[in-house]
């Protein structure tokens, strides 16, 4: 998947505290435990090693191109502002230590839409398939809505159908876009009570969403 979102630093002083609400301890539906929290500043070197790790195909649905991130980019995936923007990565301890195994985030958008946002998520390669995306856009959406976000957009490439079918089954609308067919946009909308956000399931491996400096794009 991919969906952009904006790397420019937020403004203002003061930043809100880390939510350690979100902290949780679970398993993947094949027993794998990981824990799920809010990223945090720290996370730097597991983050660089991510996005290392990934595939080409993959970091391509999640960038829409095929460029590599520069180490300010990287800073600032991590060092986040919780008012304005939030990151949930799951982590597994893999070959003895820590590691990051996928990652999704939001970045209120609320000038152009108020009570919005624009999302991604990407998966590493190796954990595609396994549940995990769902599990991360599940407990983004909830996040998302506890912070009175109403609407969560991103678009994705029209031939990450892993994605698309991911963001159907949490409720999400695809279309494609008008202005270019290559691209395919996800819209969740909370009052939109037909589409709420079912129980939990697996499904197949996905690509990446990313809007206007989430990083780019959406990948499952």
């Amino acid at each position: 998947m991919t969906t952009q979102i904006a790397l420019s630093p937020p403004a203002g002083p003061a930043r809100a505290p880390y939510p350690a609400q979100l902290v949780e301890q679970t398993r993947l539906p094949d027993g794998t435990p990981v824990t799920i929290r809010p990223i945090r500043a720290s996370d730097l070197l597991l983050e660089r090693e991510f996005v290392v790790g990934l595939s080409p195909h993959t970091r391509y649905q999640r960038l829409l191109s095929g460029r590599r991130l520069l180490p300010g980019e990287l800073r600032r995936l991590t060092d986040i502002d919780y008012a304005r923007e939030l990151a949930l990565v799951a982590l597994a301890q893999q070959d003895g230590r820590e590691q990051l195994l996928g990652v999704a985030r939001y970045v209120r958008d609320d000038e152009t839409e108020p009570e919005s946002c624009d999302f991604a998520i990407v998966v590493a390669d190796r954990w595609q398939g396994h549940g995990l995306g769902e599990m991360l856009l599940r407990r983004l959406q909830q996040a998302a809505r506890a912070d009175g976000i109403r609407v969560v957009g991103g678009i994705t490439l029209s031939t990450n159908v892993a994605m698309i079918a991911l963001a159907r089954k949490l409720g999400f609308r695809a279309q494609r876009d008008p202005g270019d067919a290559t691209v395919t946009v996800l819209r969740w909308a909370a009052d939109e009570v037909s589409r709420a956000v079912p129980p939990a399931g697996d499904i197949p491996a996905i690509g990446a969403v990313a809007h206007a400096d989430l990083w780019h794009g959406v990948s499952h």
